[in-house]
Order: C-alpha cells, then structure tokens, then sequence
C-alpha cells in the first residue's frame, strides 16, 4: 500500500535588512524560489519584508533564516502574532531610527563635501586656482575621508557583503565608482594624473541624499496603514462584576461586556445583548445612512454608535477585528508584485552585472586604444564640453569607468513601484475601496465602464 504525501502549506511574513535596490530584491527572491520545501517567495523593497509560502513539514523559519543570510542580507524575525497596533508601534519606531541615521549620514556627508563643491565651482566657473597645489590635493583627499569611510560606511559594507555571496546590486556599482574616483588622490603625488578625490566625496554625498529621499518616501508610504489603524478605538468600557471599567483596547478579550455610549466608537466586534441604537457604518460599509441595530445584531468595531445606549459582548478582538482584516489585506497587497514590477526586478538582475562589464571594457579601451577614443571625444566635444580630450589617458580611462559605474544605479526602478503600489492600496483603503492584489491596480487602466447601485456602494458580490 502506497501512502500519498500531503503537503502542509504555511506563509510566514519576515523582516529583511541590508536590501537597497531591486538587485538586492532579486537575489533575495531567487535565493528563497531555489530553496527546497519552499512554494512561493515574494520581496518587497518597499517594505523590506519576505513574504514565504513553505511546507511545514520540510522546514521552519530558522532554515527560511538560513537562505536569506546567505545570500549576505539578514533575517530580521518573523512577524509575531499580536495586536496590529503595538506591531506597527514598533514598526514606526524602527522607520523613525532609519530615518534619523539617514539623515545624520546625510548631513556630515555635505559638512564635508560642502567646501569641495564650492572650491570645484570656483575653479572651475572662474578659473581661480588655489595657490598651493599640495594643500589643495591633500585637502581633497582629507575632507573626502568623512563622507566616504564614516557616512558611507554602510555602502561599502553592503558591497562587500554582496561581492562575498557572489552578487552584485546597487551599492557595488557605487562603492567601485568611489574608490576608483578617491584612489586618484594618492596616485596625484606619483604619476601624471587628475586628482577625483573631492568627486568621489561627491558622489557619495548625493547617494546619501538619496537614501535619505528613499527612506522619508517609505515612511510617508506606510502612513496608509497608520491612519486605519486610527480609526479604531484607543480603550474600551466593560462591565466587571457589575462595574464599569476602563481600559486599553489591547486587554479587551472575547466574550466581554462592553458599554457604548452615543456619539462614542465601538472597540471590537461583537453582538448586541442589550439596547438598540442606529450605527455609523460608513467605513466599513460605505453606506452613508445609519443603520438600525437592536438585540442579536452584529456590531462592527471602528464604528460609531449615534444614539442608544448599548451593551455589546465581544466576539472579536485583535487580529480577527474587521478592521484588522481589513488592515491585513492592505498589507498583503502592498506585498504583491505587479507584472510591470516583476518586469523590472528581471531588468535589474542583469543591468547590474552589465554596467560592471561594460565600466570595465570603457576602462580597458581607453588604456589599449587612447588615440582611437580621444577622436571619437573630438567628434562629439560641443555636446561633453566638460571633458579635455588633453587630459593623460588613465585620467580619462578612469573618467570613463568612474562615470559608468555611478550614472547607471538603478535604484528608481526597484523602488518606484512598489512604493507607488503602497500609498495606492493605502490611500484606496482610506477611501472604503480595499485592494485584495496589486495587479488589479494595473488592470485599472483597461476598465471602460464602472457600475454602481443607486447608493454608489459596492460591498458584497463575486
């Protein structure tokens, strides 16, 4: 007798760190997708977070862990079950932390960097040299130290960690570009050529800016979320041995008593044992007219209550509320991948490793054929007016890799639209239309013909 296998799906929610472009995302992703007793895996760089359907009987989250530290990122933990609001409580708390590092990073970067801009655009819109050529190659390489090795430190040791797993994303193509562009300031005092120290500092600066730019749209992002959340009641008034008493919505448990006044929100869901009264359900339903509800009938938390006193027994709390339900499917939405981002996130997998190779093949033609390059840069001097075609030929050959490395970072196609998927479901969510996959959002703009009931609501149907 042949006894057939059943496969026991479960989907765990994990917290990934170190991710910074849809490079990162992919490597993630394919990692996870390779594993054994793994169905199905989906990276969000916008939520920087692994959504992981798995066989429970193969393996658990600490193998899951396992996988994505190997690929050089890190696995955070795994969502617990707890009430959605102290989730996201931390959640900000951890955004607000990335978003005040960002921003110091940020800011000693420019200290630094400062000074360099304005003596290159002096130089170079006035023609002011400085006096002394010695201290103004030394200066270069020591204001660039801060913004590169301290502010930036978390870039080169990201690259480093991806090089290490044998990957390559964003931050490889800047960390290459930078030190490229910053070792010409030693090499200045022994060989024939232009000191890039200053632009390295430069271009780390502007990629701090950025990073910075990424991490307050994430946040802003993810306030969708937030003001669901508000829309709940914060306590809850229940009757104990015949007593009213206060307390905080996350004690509330099932089958307790609760007292609601007029005018006030209902904590949780629940039946009414007492009372009628006619509820605001139009954030649950759409409905605009309050509804009539009396003994036996169901009551929505997030609701208000408009008139009679009522006394309702709890059925729901925490993560099995309607409004936690309703928060829940945003959340997996914004976790879903639209075809046009995973069309990006393919792109991307070989974008990068393409700018390394072709960086490497601008470096190597200028070394081995300087005559051949420097005609094609008199050919079309009038539009790169900004290059001498008289500069020494490793000066240009590193130019030229300097200059590929860094104008090819493709982090706006990993970011842009997940992040537009975010504030979409968000904003829909907090206008009573709940968005079940990212995909419909783009199947929007092939629907011709939208029909609504006489009241303009649309709640229930296939």
């Amino acid at each position: 007798m042949i006894e057939e296998s059943i496969e026991v799906k479960n989907t765990i929610t994990i917290k990934i760190g170190g991710m910074s472009c849809a490079s990162c995302v992919q490597t993630v992703e394919k990692a996870l997708n390779k594993a054994e007793g793994i169905f199905e895996a989906n990276v969000n760089l916008a939520t920087e977070k692994a959504v992981v359907i798995y066989d429970v009987d193969e393996l658990d989250y600490k193998d899951i862990a396992e996988v994505i530290n190997n690929t050089g990122y890190l696995a955070l933990g795994k969502e617990k079950i707890e009430s959605i609001s102290s989730k996201y409580d931390k959640e900000v708390e951890d955004e607000e932390n990335k978003f005040k590092t960002a921003k110091n990073r940020m800011f000693i970067s420019w200290l630094f960097t400062g000074p360099i801009t304005i003596w290159m655009l002096v130089e170079m819109l006035g023609g002011i040299m400085w006096p002394n050529a010695l201290i103004y190659n030394l200066g270069m390489i020591i204001l660039a130290l801060p913004p590169l090795f301290w502010a930036g430190y978390s870039t080169y040791f990201t690259a480093f960690k991806a090089i290490r797993h044998g990957s390559a994303n964003m931050d490889v193509l800047i960390a290459l570009g930078t030190i490229a562009a910053f070792i010409t300031g030693p090499i200045y005092f022994f060989a024939p050529i232009f000191n890039y120290a200053g632009v390295a500092a430069m271009i780390m600066s502007f990629h701090l800016t950025g990073r910075y730019i990424e991490t307050k749209a994430k946040g802003r992002a993810s306030q969708a979320i937030r003001k669901l959340l508000e829309l709940g009641a914060k306590s809850a008034r229940i009757l104990v041995d015949g007593e009213e008493k206060e307390i905080p919505i996350e004690q509330l448990k099932e089958n307790d008593l609760m007292l609601v006044k007029p005018g006030e929100k209902i904590p949780t869901d629940g039946i009414i044992i007492e009372g009628q009264s006619a509820i605001d359900e139009s954030m649950a339903t759409g409905e605009s007219m309050p509804v009539k509800k009396q003994i036996g009938d169901e009551a929505i938390g997030a609701t208000i209550n408009q008139r009679g006193l009522l006394k309702i027994k709890a059925t729901k709390v925490g993560k099995d509320t309607f409004l936690s339900q309703v928060i829940k499917m945003v959340e997996e939405c914004q976790g879903t991948k639209v075809p046009i981002q995973k069309f990006a996130d393919r792109i991307v997998s070989y974008f990068v490793p393409a700018v390394l190779v072709l960086s490497t093949a601008a470096f190597i033609l200028w070394i081995f054929l300087p005559d051949v390059m420097k005609m094609g840069i008199n050919a079309v001097q009038s539009f790169i007016p900004w290059v001498d075609p008289d500069l020494g030929f490793v000066t240009l050959a590193l130019l030229a890799l300097i200059a590929t490395l860094i104008i090819a970072c493709p982090c706006a196609l990993g970011l842009a639209t997940p992040t537009a998927l975010m504030v979409g479901s968000g904003m829909g969510a907090e206008n009573g239309v709940l968005i079940r996959r990212g995909e419909a959002i783009q199947t929007l703009k092939n629907i011709e013909t939208v029909v609504f009931d006489k009241t303009g609501t649309i709640t229930k149907g296939t």
